[in-house]
């Protein structure tokens, strides 16, 4: 009936400064952009932006997490670039992940495990 999940949607306060940070601190790509949306490349399964204004709250569970082939490349990047991110990052017996805040305090997070597996 399904063939993939199509798209993965974040609330944020204001459009052009979550754009600006997506594209800049994580490296996605803006697919398409209308009033109050933004479609960012991510992979098979894109990322959109959705502006809430007053009306936002952050997420504090991530909904999805972002897969990275180097996790330790990943965590230096985003703590080198002053992002919010985990003390450290957690092993659950092969998997290993981290938590992190994008500037509206949604909490994302980023996951790593043997593709092999």
């Amino acid at each position: 009936m399904f063939r993939r999940i199509d798209t993965v949607f974040v609330r944020v306060r204001n459009l052009d400064e979550a754009v600006a940070w997506y594209t800049q601190h994580l490296g996605l790509e803006v697919r398409w952009r209308h009033p109050g949306v933004a479609c960012l490349n991510l992979g098979e399964t894109p990322l959109t932006l959705l502006e809430a204004g007053e009306a936002f709250h952050p997420v504090e569970e991530a909904p999805f997490n972002f897969y990275a082939p180097d996790i330790e490349a990943a965590y230096a990047r985003l703590r080198a670039a002053g992002v919010p991110v985990d003390e450290q990052i957690t092993d659950d017996g092969g998997v290993r992940w981290f938590g992190f805040r994008d500037p509206d305090g949604n909490r994302l997070e980023v996951c790593w495990w043997p593709e092999e597996a």
